[in-house]
């Protein structure tokens, strides 16, 4: 069987899957080509950085038996705290090589993975996990957060964004499920981007005709320069 077709464990991928894995590494080997075409040293590493990143991509895909990590302790979610801490116990995770372990950061999620972990007494035993939280309940700032491994500690840290108004907000929970996100001040909107979230919560809501009701007189007291019950600085 070749390598071709199956995944890192050497289970035979589906086709769906396969196809996946093809597309990935047709990118990677277009983005190879291009380095060894390259002469300019910051293009040199943009494309070392792109060569990177998709070799995590393609490892991803061809990683079908992901499990999760649903415990873990976090701190920093108190108001003025400037950085979330999520601690994952994963046993020997200080030990594993540091490619075997990678987060992707984005404005409102996260995408943790880490393969090879053995939890049990045999050797041949490996185990990857994967976390993505998505729709957080605050922005964060993707460049200055970070993942660290320290002993049987998995550590991600999640660097708030700074709110204009208020500085580092509390966060009552990680994500916000499918609930309403908090109203995120737009220092350079004229009324701080409240007409926009107000209109897109009346959207969402659709058939909630109560709900909606008190979206508009939110509205109308937002054209007339009103404060909000809700939203006052």
């Amino acid at each position: 069987m070749p390598d071709e077709a199956v995944d890192v464990d050497g289970w035979k991928l589906e086709k769906s899957q396969m196809e996946l894995v093809e597309e990935s590494e047709e990118d990677l080997q277009e983005l190879k080509i291009l380095l060894s075409c390259c002469q300019h040293e910051k293009n040199r590493q943009r494309l070392h950085a792109a060569i990177k990143e998709f070799e995590v991509k393609l490892r991803t895909r061809r990683t079908w038996a992901w499990f999760p990590l649903p415990r873990f302790q976090w701190s920093g979610f108190e108001y003025e705290k400037p950085c979330i801490l999520l601690d994952f116990h994963v046993p020997g995770v200080g030990s594993l090589p540091p490619e075997d372990v990678h987060c992707d950061f984005g404005v409102d999620w996260f995408d943790l993975k880490v393969w090879n972990v053995k939890w049990s007494v045999e050797d041949a035993v490996r185990y990857h996990h994967r976390v993505k939280k998505t729709r957080l309940l605050r922005d964060i700032v993707p460049s200055e957060s970070s993942v660290e491994a320290q002993g049987d500690h998995l550590l991600v840290k999640l660097q708030k964004a700074l709110d204009p108004r208020h500085g580092y907000c509390a966060w009552s929970d990680l994500t916000a499920g499918s609930g309403r996100k908090p109203f995120k001040y737009q220092e350079d909107a004229p009324d701080g981007g409240l007409m926009d979230f107000l209109e897109g919560e009346y959207e969402k809501y659709e058939g909630h005709e109560g709900f909606r009701k008190d979206l508009g007189k939110a509205m109308e007291q937002v054209h007339r320069n009103e404060p909000v019950r809700g939203f006052e600085d």
